[in-house]
């Protein structure tokens, strides 16, 4: 995750909260993150900067995956 300068400590906390996930991992055991991760990821720093906390961020990332796979409370 060079693109975005994060702590391996942080990309393993963002993997444990399921907020991003590797699209691959090679044959040496690096994991590999695609384009949607390293977004994730800087949308992740941004809401921190404006003080949201980590409960909230999460919440909003559920929310958001939520309502792309179709299981938003709205539809049920």
């Amino acid at each position: 995750m060079e693109q975005t300068g994060i702590s391996r400590q942080l990309l393993q906390s963002l993997v444990t909260m399921r907020l991003i996930h590797p699209a691959l991992v090679t044959e040496s055991g690096r994991y590999m993150y695609d384009d949607q991760s390293v977004k994730a990821v800087k949308s992740y720093l941004r809401l921190c900067d404006l003080g949201y906390p980590r409960a909230e961020i999460r919440r909003m990332f559920q929310h958001r995956f939520d309502k792309l796979s179709g299981n938003s409370e709205e539809q049920q």
